[in-house]
């Protein structure tokens, strides 16, 4: 008995090694894929994109930066959270010129379907976050009087998490902005004239 588990044990697990190998590339191509199109969806129209890794409150964000003539016109902050049905993950972009908010995208979500799903429908829920600055627009629910964000029905608890991703990528922007202020303050190098 002992060696016909031992032997069935080692028969699954070498083809689950083999399947694993024919669908590690493909999976990881989907997934840039799938993150491109984010990207594209959450910034003002670009040329140029590069991805860099920010650190923000302990916590270590994938950061895109859009630019178009060699000037920044938004970032792209990927941001995760857990919601009713685990964890998601959402793209926020920001735009540089007024700093408000453009768009989100989402990533990857195991909500349910029907209710918390509903992060991921174009429009609805994700559209009351587009074109807004969050120094008029509270990033919160309004349910807990804690923002202007509004729930979707009968999943609050995935609506507070989307919010709090949210909220989370536009400090990763305010962080960038101000790495971004300070550069541009710094004086130039003076040139010295020795006579």
């Amino acid at each position: 008995m002992l060696l016909s588990l031992g032997i069935i044990c080692l028969i699954c697990s070498g083809l689950l090694a083999v399947v694993n190998q024919f669908t590690e590339e493909p999976i990881r191509i989907a997934n840039i894929e799938k993150t491109n199109r984010a990207v594209a969806e959450v910034v003002p129209e670009f040329q140029d994109i590069a991805k860099s890794d920010v650190e923000c409150g302990g916590t270590v964000y994938e950061v895109y930066t859009a630019s178009k003539g060699g000037e920044v016109v938004g970032y792209a902050i990927k941001s995760s959270s857990i919601g009713f049905g685990g964890p998601f993950t959402i793209m926020v972009g920001v735009e540089t010129a007024t700093g408000a908010i453009y768009g989100t995208s989402v990533i990857s979500h195991s909500e349910t379907p029907g209710l918390g799903a509903k992060i991921s429908a174009k429009g609805g829920f994700r559209q009351q976050f587009a074109g807004k600055h969050p120094d008029s627009f509270r990033l919160g629910v309004k349910k807990d009087g804690a923002g202007d964000v509004d729930a979707i029905t009968a999943s609050t608890i995935t609506s507070r998490a989307f919010t709090k991703a949210v909220k989370s990528a536009y400090d990763v922007y305010l962080q960038l902005a101000a790495a971004a202020e300070a550069a541009d303050s710094q004086p130039a190098d003076e040139t010295i004239n020795q006579n």
